[in-house]
């Protein structure tokens, strides 16, 4: 009976001593960390590195939020060098003021579209959504030419000629297609209108 007691005892013992030992070995393996992001994203932990990583993040500009050209997620403030798609809702001599949108096509227009809850796939081939209300002046280069379609339902009818002629004939075609515009240091040095069927 005394051996049979003394045993049960020497295995709760070993229990409790393992256990014991245990806890803090598991604890400094992985410990829980917390960081405040700015990003709209949530977080976890990722217990093999003991740091917070994102779970989602918000792209910027290049392209890796699946629109053309640059992308539409260039950050606040002024537009960065690159290839931007948006609407012009109003001009002069020196500045342009810009609604910057998003242009999709293929599958990336496809997913765009029923993401947004529209016709999916889109008709035409491509989707623009514009969903930002932020417009930003952008300053014209002195130089800068423009790419054009003077009767809007006619491809062919493309042409070039120079901002101060685009902008003085934009308001009497009375119809504004959505247009890329190429910034360069900071100053846009292209302007192509995006003919669409």
């Amino acid at each position: 009976m005394k051996t049979r007691f003394t045993a049960i005892a020497a295995i709760a013992l070993t229990v409790v001593a393992c256990t014991g030992a245990s806890t803090p070995t598991t604890e400094q393996e992985s410990p829980t960390t917390s960081t405040t992001t700015d990003a709209p994203s949530t977080s976890t932990t990722d217990p093999a590195s003991s740091t917070t990583v994102p779970a989602t993040t918000t792209t910027g500009a290049g392209g890796d939020d699946g629109a053309e050209g640059s992308g539409c997620t260039p950050g606040p403030g002024a537009l960065a060098d690159g290839e931007w798609f948006g609407f012009v809702v109003a001009s002069d001599d020196a500045d342009l003021e810009f609604d910057l949108a998003c242009w999709f096509t293929g599958d990336a227009a496809v997913e765009a579209a029923a993401e947004d809850g529209e016709e999916s796939p889109p008709p035409n081939d491509y989707y623009v959504r514009n969903v930002n209300e932020t417009l930003r002046t952008v300053s014209v280069a002195s130089d800068v030419e423009v790419t054009w379609y003077p009767e809007v339902g006619d491809p062919a009818s493309e042409t070039t000629l120079t901002y101060a002629e685009w902008d003085s004939q934009r308001d009497q075609r009375g119809v504004d297609l959505g247009v890329w515009l190429e910034v360069d240091d900071g100053a846009i040095v292209e302007i192509r209108e995006q003919w669409v069927p």
